[in-house]
């Protein structure tokens, strides 16, 4: 017969559950700081009723590292981190899917920190975990594909993210994925191996692509970088289009209410 909670544990572990749906409202709102409180007393409330190494102890507890990272308080996210990753590697193995999106939230931690050497190595696990477990085309795959490939550009290892790029794009060439948010990636990196040529190829065809998915904020983001490209070239009137036209969807973005999640096509798939 199973082993059940005592009664005590058992009203905490429906307290820890209550008091974490309600963080998740709170996060949807906007308002990170009350989340943020109200994970830490789940976390406390489960620990209690099921001991600290569990694994929804190290789920909530990589939630709450990714709270702390957006609130700008890094040393205490990455702390969450660590002990959630290290209860995982624990109770599972080292590359067990649990311990990809933590991984991948370190990864952005890091990344906020300007510490793209150890956001490059977190990163490179990540990737390889969702690689092993889920399908090129899944949502998280993309996602720290994207991240490690915008972490290679911040190194100047241009070569290693358009590498990274063309593999990715072989799975999002469908209506259903996010080809745009990569070509746009790529523009930029081309950009930077002063590839004028390819850069404009790549921006444009981002441009085409932004616009037939109507996502005019990030095609105001990407009309907006194209001017600067294109003042660099000395091409001053096609830039003063590219920047009326930003100007133009930026506006109109502040109308829509669609979400700023540069992949939201994936959650059809994901």
């Amino acid at each position: 017969m199973p082993n059940t909670p005592a009664a005590p544990n058992l009203k905490a572990l429906s307290e820890s559950e209550w008091t974490a749906d309600k963080a998740q409202q709170y996060l949807k709102k906007g308002r990170l700081d009350v989340a943020e409180e109200l994970l830490s007393q789940a976390v406390k409330k489960r620990k209690d009723a099921v001991g600290a190494e569990e694994a929804g102890v190290a789920e909530w507890l990589g939630q709450l590292g990714d709270v702390k990272c957006r609130l700008g308080k890094y040393q205490e996210a990455h702390e969450c981190f660590d002990s959630a990753i290290s209860i995982f590697e624990k109770i599972f193995y080292p590359q067990h899917y649990r311990l990809g999106p933590v991984l991948s939230n370190k990864a952005t931690c890091y990344i906020h920190q300007g510490n793209f050497e150890a956001a490059l190595d977190v990163c490179n696990r990540a990737l390889d975990i969702f690689s092993k477990t889920l399908s090129g085309e899944h949502r998280l795959t993309l996602e720290a594909t994207y991240k490690l490939a915008t972490i290679y550009r911040q190194l100047k290892k241009p070569d290693e993210a358009l590498k990274l790029i063309a593999k990715a794009k072989k799975n999002v060439e469908t209506p259903l994925g996010p080809l745009e948010e990569f070509t746009f990636l790529e523009a930029m990196l081309q950009e930077d191996l002063s590839k004028p040529d390819l850069a404009d190829k790549a921006f444009q065809e981002t441009i085409r692509g932004l616009k037939q998915r109507h996502a005019v904020k990030r095609l105001s983001d990407c009309l907006a970088r194209y001017a600067d490209f294109l003042k660099k070239q000395g091409r001053d009137d096609e830039a003063r289009r590219a920047e009326e036209q930003a100007d133009h969807y930026r506006a109109y973005a502040t109308t829509q209410s669609r979400s700023e999640d540069i992949f939201p096509s994936t959650l059809l798939r994901a």
